[in-house]
């Protein structure tokens, strides 16, 4: 078979690369500059990678592209907890002895050792973001039981000048992590700059906006991942016509000397 070569009409690829990496302050992963992978207990699934331990970060954050048919080879049962949100198409969640139908806006949060599997019995592709980490018991405090719900069914809460979305209800002590939407308005922005002991991990559903971390300012749009250290200097303001909204992780609730 005759090998095409592939021309690019654009030359200065380069210059035209949105990626960032500044080891232990922050980074900016476009899908753009992202590279599929295949991971194991998964079939029909490829996998970019978002944050590891690797880039610094005490989590690990995927985004899924999941093929109709695709999904889980055998039940996943971890050590860890799970959280997962469904950007776009459709899935079945298997888990506890009960089938739930999770459709745009679906998630679900799982404590360790709570065996589950996903697979799409949809027409086109799904979209998911999954986030994995070891979760820090604290004696006295039990362990929350899993959530499996919807994001329009989680109210959304003025929060300094936007709206906030609590999908792990992380004001509650036994939650060592917080999964938040986060919405702005065109022209809203954060009323100080924010830097606090918490990592993150940012992933751009809808809009566009200026970041500004650690005195860097770079424009993000839609499916842009940020991952930010602790004590990262940060700070955002929406463009754009449209509503900008991010899903954002972070550690909480824990005594900080856990991570010696």
């Amino acid at each position: 078979m005759q090998t095409e070569k592939l021309i690019v009409s654009q030359g200065d690829i380069v210059s035209r690369c949105r990626a960032i990496n500044k080891p232990g302050i922050y980074s900016l992963l476009p899908k753009a500059n992202r590279v599929d992978n295949q991971l194991p207990r998964f079939q029909g699934v490829l996998a970019q990678v978002l944050a590891t331990p690797q880039s610094g970060a005490k989590f690990v954050e995927y985004e899924l592209e999941i093929a109709t048919g695709g999904g889980t080879t055998l039940p996943i049962d971890e050590e860890l907890e799970q959280f997962f949100y469904l950007i776009d198409g459709e899935l079945s969640l298997n888990t506890g002895g009960r089938t739930h139908k999770m459709v745009p806006g679906g998630f679900f949060w799982l404590p360790p050792h709570t065996p589950y599997e996903i697979n799409n019995a949809g027409d086109r592709d799904a979209q998911a973001l999954w986030i994995r980490r070891q979760y820090i018991e604290v004696q006295g405090v039990k362990i929350p039981d899993p959530i499996v719900a919807n994001d329009r069914d989680v109210p959304a809460e003025p929060v300094d000048t936007y709206m906030e979305q609590h999908l792990t209800p992380y004001e509650q002590l036994s939650f060592d992590l917080g999964i938040n939407i986060q919405v702005f308005d065109p022209g809203v922005y954060f009323s100080f700059v924010e830097s606090h002991i918490m990592e993150h991990g940012l992933y751009m559903l809808n809009g566009q906006g200026v970041y500004w971390l650690n005195n860097d300012f770079m424009e993000v749009q839609k499916d842009d991942f940020i991952y930010m250290a602790p004590f990262c200097p940060q700070f955002f303001y929406a463009t754009g016509w449209d509503k900008s909204a991010y899903l954002l992780y972070k550690d909480v609730n824990r005594d900080y000397i856990d991570g010696l």
